[in-house]
């Protein structure tokens, strides 16, 4: 009985450096990717649409290797701009899937109770609002209700996506947890 209880408090002691860990990790990595997303908001339209021109064409160069007589990389005048409206639209996007994920992970590493939910959820409907309005103070920027939308998508699908990741994470240390007891008797 005592080897059985020395064992249980072994991995409990094991699962709580674990969980303490991942804390650490994803507080730090959701306060990294919200000061890249805040860095952002501030740069001036000149220098934002300066580093989203330069994504493009590096995405233009790839194309132009992969597929060179594609719509990407032959576009120029107004497909250029359409090229460079929708990859903004889609950094939008992946920038807030990412912190959605993040802020899920990083919460769920706090409680697992089923109100936990509604933290990150409001943070991944919240920041969004907060990101375009901190554009307004930049030079050149606005806020758009259309980027709000798709940061706000974004964050839902990143919340989604590590939610189907800790439901699988949980089923996976259920059945070795499971199968550890079943060994260990």
């Amino acid at each position: 009985m005592s080897y059985n209880r020395n064992m249980r408090n072994e991995i409990n002691g094991k699962t709580d450096k674990i969980r303490i860990f991942w804390r650490v990790v994803t507080t730090l990595a959701c306060a990294l990717m919200l000061i890249f997303i805040f860095s952002n908001s501030l740069r001036t339209a000149e220098a934002s649409s300066a580093q989203s021109s330069a994504v493009v064409d590096t995405i233009q160069d790839v194309a132009s290797v992969v597929a060179p007589e594609s719509s990407i990389a032959t576009a120029t005048g107004e497909d250029y701009d359409k090229l460079h409206a929708d990859v903004r639209t889609l950094a939008h996007f992946l920038e807030f899937m990412l912190l959605g994920a993040l802020f899920f992970w990083c919460w769920y590493s706090y409680t697992d109770k089923k109100i936990w939910l509604l933290a990150p959820a409001a943070g991944a409907i919240l920041t969004p609002m907060l990101d375009e309005l901190l554009q307004t103070l930049s030079s050149g920027r606005a806020a758009e209700w259309f980027d709000v939308a798709v940061d706000v998508f974004g964050g839902v699908c990143g919340g989604v996506f590590a939610l189907c990741t800790l439901t699988l994470g949980i089923h996976i240390y259920r059945k070795h947890k499971q199968k550890a007891q079943t060994a260990a008797e």
